[in-house]
C-alpha cells in the first residue's frame, strides 16, 4: 500500500524491527543465567564490526555520492557531518548517567540511580544513532533531490536496516546477561533488556522526517548519523570487548561482522 512507501513508515518500520532484535537477543537469557565471558566478547566484537560497516557502506559511503560533484571539496560535508555526530554523543554522554558493563563509576550527570537502571541507560543511549541512522537512510532514498541515486540510497537504508538487526540481537544478550549478574529475575532482565532497544524506532522517526525536509543537507544528515555510530563504536563497544582478555577473540569477530555487513551490501546492490 501507499502508506507503506512513505519514509517515515519504512523508518519506523525498520526501527520496530530493530527494537525486536534486541527484544530477541534479551530473551536469551531464559535459556541460562550466564554465558561465557569470552562469548560475550566477541558478541560485541562482532556488533561492533557490523556498526562500523554498517556506518561507511551505508551512510558515508551514500554521502560521498551525493557530494562527488563539488570534486575536490566532496569531503567538507561529509567531515562536517561526521564531526557533528561525534560531538552529540559526546554531548549525550556527558549528561545522560549511565554506566558500561565493565565500569564502576557511572558517566553523566549525578544520580542516585541503581546500577541496573545505569546498565540499560547505557544500551538505550547506544541505539540513538541507529534509530537514526535509519531514519536518515530511508528519508535519503525518497528525498527528490536524489531521485537519480534513488535506488542506491534505498539499498544503502536496507543494507543498514538488516545489519543493525543482526547486531541488535547480540546486544539485548549483553544488556540482560549484565542484568542477571546484578541479580535481577530473568524476566526482569528481559523486558528491561528489551526496553533499551526502544531508542532505535523512537530515534528513525524524527530520523526520516528531517532527511526529508533538508534534502540540501542529506550529505551531512549521512555523515551525522555516521559519525554518532562510530562514537560508540570506538568509545563502548571495541573497549568492553577487549576489557576481559579477549581481544584476538573479540577482533576476530569484528572483522567478521565487518565481512558479514560486506556480503550483505554486495547482495542487497
Amino acid at each position: 500500500m501507499e502508506i507503506f512507501s512513505h519514509p517515515a513508515i519504512q523508518a519506523l518500520t525498520a526501527g520496530l524491527c530493530s527494537w525486536l532484535s534486541v527484544s530477541l537477543g534479551a530473551a536469551l537469557i531464559f535459556t541460562r543465567r550466564q554465558f561465557s565471558r569470552k562469548a560475550m566478547d566477541c558478541f560485541l566484537g562482532g556488533a561492533g564490526g557490523m556498526m562500523l560497516a554498517a556506518a561507511f557502506f551505508g551512510l558515508l559511503q551514500p554521502a560521498f555520492e551525493l557530494t562527488a560533484h563539488l570534486q575536490h571539496w566532496a569531503f567538507v560535508p561529509v567531515v562536517t557531518g561526521l564531526l557533528l555526530g561525534a560531538a552529540f554523543l559526546l554531548g549525550l554522554d556527558r549528561i545522560m548517567p549511565h554506566i558500561h558493563n565493565v565500569q564502576d563509576q557511572p558517566e553523566g550527570i549525578s544520580t542516585r540511580w541503581r546500577r541496573s537502571i545505569l546498565l540499560v541507560t547505557a544500551m538505550a543511549l547506544h541505539h540513538i544513532p541507529e534509530g537514526l541512522a535509519m531514519g536518515v537512510g530511508y528519508g535519503a532514498a525518497a528525498a527528490e533531490s536524489v531521485s537519480a541515486q534513488g535506488v542506491t540510497s534505498l539499498s544503502a537504508a536496507l543494507v543498514l536496516t538488516f545489519s543493525l538487526m543482526l547486531q541488535g540481537v547480540p546486544e539485548g544478550l549483553v544488556v540482560a546477561t549484565a542484568l542477571r549478574a546484578e541479580d535481577i529475575p530473568a524476566r526482569k532482565a528481559f523486558v528491561f533488556g528489551s526496553l533499551s532497544g526502544l531508542t532505535a524506532p523512537l530515534g528513525a522517526l524524527p530520523g526520516a522526517l528531517a532527511a526529508e525536509f533538508t534534502a540540501a543537507l542529506l550529505p551531512i544528515a549521512l555523515a551525522f548519523a555516521a559519525g554518532a555510530m562510530i562514537y560508540v563504536v570506538v568509545e563502548e563497544v571495541i573497549p568492553e570487548a577487549n576489557a576481559s582478555g579477549n581481544g584476538n577473540a573479540a577482533t576476530l569477530a569484528c572483522i567478521a561482522g565487518l565481512c558479514l555487513v560486506m556480503v550483505i551490501s554486495s547482495l542487497l546492490e
